[in-house]
């Protein structure tokens, strides 16, 4: 009795514990023990029963036997795996994806490559533009600066002044020789007139000279006067007319005066002009839009010809310079298109090939490749292409030496 007990108490508290942790599978137990004709009295062993008993969760199509019991129907059929262990489906569906993809990608595949070949980029290429040299034509003191780096100037701005009074006093000295040299052609006029006068009056005067020995050469055929008269009548003659000859020199001489006298005043002129040049030089203007940079002139400088003073950078003549591969040459020509991205904005600009290069960059360098000597290594060379900026596009923000990736979209 007490070990029947004791395991009475066993499998009550067994009991108990599977009905905390499954109180659906004691209710089943229960319930197909009552079905089979058990009483009260075999709680207990219903009780065990549910412990000892391993039972699955319920199913419509399960029913207990005689004996209480539940017996599983007959399993589907389940199709047999695979020698890899993995089923028809299953692997159907794994197999099923990559074609769809390798599908999607033939069928794309032209489309892509059409685009792929509609356009030529590169990224070795920066805004150009011109940088124009500001430089005395004359020497002097610099007196002013009107400008430091970065400044924006206007075209016909005054940016550097020099000491003009130098170049006042030569412009006063010019003038004075300008007006002397037009003195002197007035004198050379009033010269040349003088000797015109003195022509007309030997002219008179030859004139009655030779009628007086042409008329004594007639009474001395008549011999009506003595041959000594004749002679002295006829000498006369000759005199006048060397006089008339002379006079007649001399007019061609004071002529001649006058287009020397005329000559100097041209250079005179030319003087004054120099001079006034010079004075003009003592302020130096803008040539063009832009920003100054490097600086290089103080405030009482002492400067000479042809020195740099400082550069203007022109902002309203931009390019892009592109320095394409070779191999990528082929097919970009002038006129097409061209989308310009610049690094610093983020933004896009519109342009179009402007020229294509002459030589390649390494041409123009100051110690060009000699292939011909040494051993040679093949390097794909690049040559610049300039691009230009379509109108109509606001530039203002951009500045020489930005980096940018231009696409040239094929035609």
């Amino acid at each position: 009795m007490t070990h029947l007990s004791e395991n009475s108490t066993s499998d009550h508290g067994a009991t108990s514990e599977l009905r905390a942790t499954d109180p659906d599978r004691c209710k089943l137990t229960n319930h197909a023990a009552e079905e089979a004709g058990a009483g009260p009295a075999d709680d207990a062993l219903r009780g065990d029963l549910a412990y000892r008993t391993p039972l699955k969760a319920y199913q419509p199509d399960r029913a207990p036997d005689r004996a209480g019991a539940f017996t599983d129907p007959a399993p589907d059929p389940v199709p047999p795996p695979k020698a890899d262990g993995r089923r028809p489906g299953r692997a159907a569906g794994r197999l099923l994806l990559p074609l769809l993809l390798a599908l999607a990608v033939i069928a794309a595949a032209p489309w892509v490559w059409n685009y792929l070949e509609s356009y030529e980029t590169t990224d070795d290429a920066q805004i150009d533009g011109h940088i124009d040299p500001l430089s005395s034509r004359i020497d002097g003191t610099v007196i002013a600066v009107h400008a430091e780096d970065d400044d924006r100037v206007r075209r016909g701005d005054l940016l550097v002044e020099i000491d003009p009074r130098d170049y006042e006093v030569a412009v006063a000295a010019a003038r004075a020789r300008l007006a002397l040299a037009l003195a002197q052609v007035a004198a050379a006029r009033q010269d040349y007139a003088a000797a015109l006068a003195q022509v007309r009056e030997a002219a008179a005067t030859n004139f009655r000279a030779q009628r007086d020995a042409r008329r004594y050469a007639a009474l001395l055929e008549q011999q009506v006067v003595p041959q000594e008269q004749y002679d002295q009548y006829h000498a006369a003659a000759g005199v006048e007319a060397a006089r008339v000859a002379s006079a007649a020199e001399a007019a061609g001489s004071a002529l001649k005066a006058i287009a020397a006298r005329e000559a100097e005043v041209d250079a005179a002129r030319a003087a004054l002009d120099q001079a006034l040049l010079n004075l003009s030089y003592t302020k130096i203007y803008a040539p063009a839009d832009g920003i100054v940079g490097h600086r290089a002139v103080q405030l009482g400088s002492r400067i000479q010809p042809a020195e740099t003073l400082m550069f203007v950078t022109e902002t309203d003549h931009l390019w892009v310079m592109a320095n394409f591969k070779e191999t990528q040459l082929a097919r970009i020509h002038r006129g097409e298109p061209v989308t310009i991205h610049v690094d610093t904005f983020g933004r896009d600009y519109r342009g179009h090939v402007v020229n294509l290069p002459g030589a390649s960059g390494d041409r123009f360098s100051l110690l060009p490749p000699e292939n011909a000597t040494g051993n040679y290594v093949k390097v794909v060379q690049r040559l610049p292409v300039r691009i230009a900026f379509d109108p109509g596009q606001d530039l203002h923000r951009l500045h020489l030496g930005m980096s940018v990736e231009p696409t040239v979209w094929l035609r």
